[in-house]
């Protein structure tokens, strides 16, 4: 409680009092009745006064108690999702430890709450893009493929979105991160470009009659031209070496081409 709010309460009804008490000696009583009230008045006044203050600090002091709480709460989210994020990895994502990750840094996609904790959380908006991308990652249980990059509309937006040349936390995961990522759409976009070519080398080389002609020693890049794309693909790894076998199916009867290490090897019906 303030000083002033001390003296209208005390010392103003007081000397009030004293003033009274001395009309009362004259046998003054209207002066001594309107000292006597307005002493209550004054009394009354800081009372009021007192009990607001009261009142604002003890609000204050909740308010701060609750900012501390929340401040301290949020920064154990962040320290609990970093260790999460420090062990998650792109060739064998976990779904369920990504959308924990994601769970905990939600509330920093408040800006304002993120500038506030800049300081005890850094950089925890690219940490939770971090976590929202290897979340979308994770979707594909460890079999993403270039052109599942490229059709993945939301990744390529998280991704594109977080710090170009970023050097805050974790940096050592997330840049190496966002360069495999721009470099598979790209490379799913060069994959595009030559799955085009190669089907009108194809549609071609039907229009002509011809149907196959892929030998062993061939490249393996030669055989979508020569026999268009393969009902499936079977890949298995071996002494060391890829080994793959291309299933075509063409009128009726199925053709296996099989490749080392991206040579063909053999060519059977």
């Amino acid at each position: 409680m303030s000083v002033f709010a001390l003296c209208l309460m005390f010392v103003c009804p007081v000397l009030l009092l004293l003033v009274a008490l001395r009309y009362l000696r004259l046998h003054n009583l209207k002066m001594t009745v309107m000292f006597v009230l307005l002493a209550v008045a004054v009394g009354a006044v800081g009372g009021i006064t007192g009990y607001g203050e009261m009142e604002n600090s003890a609000k204050h002091s909740t308010e701060s108690n609750y900012a501390r709480d929340q401040r301290e709460n949020q920064t154990r989210r962040y320290e609990q999702a970093l260790e999460i994020l420090v062990h998650l990895d792109f060739n064998h994502p976990d779904r369920e430890k990504s959308e924990e990750a994601v769970r905990l840094l939600q509330d920093f996609a408040d800006k304002e709450l993120a500038s506030q904790l800049e300081g005890s959380c850094p950089d925890a908006q690219t940490l939770l893009a971090y976590a929202e991308a290897m979340n979308q990652v994770a979707l594909y249980r460890g079999h993403m493929t270039n052109k599942d990059v490229a059709a993945d509309r939301k990744l390529l937006s998280i991704v594109q979105d977080m710090p170009e040349g970023y050097q805050g936390r974790l940096s050592e995961k997330i840049l190496p991160f966002q360069r495999l990522i721009v470099a598979m759409c790209k490379e799913a976009e060069h994959e595009t470009r030559l799955d085009k070519e190669n089907a009108q080398k194809h549609a071609a080389n039907l229009s002509q009659g011809k149907y196959g002609g892929i030998h062993p020693g061939d490249s393996e890049t030669k055989i979508a031209a020569a026999m268009g794309q393969p009902s499936r693909v079977n890949v298995t790894n071996g002494e060391g070496a890829e080994l793959k076998q291309y299933v075509f199916n063409h009128n009726g009867k199925s053709v296996y081409v099989y490749t080392r290490d991206g040579v063909v090897t053999d060519v059977s019906m």
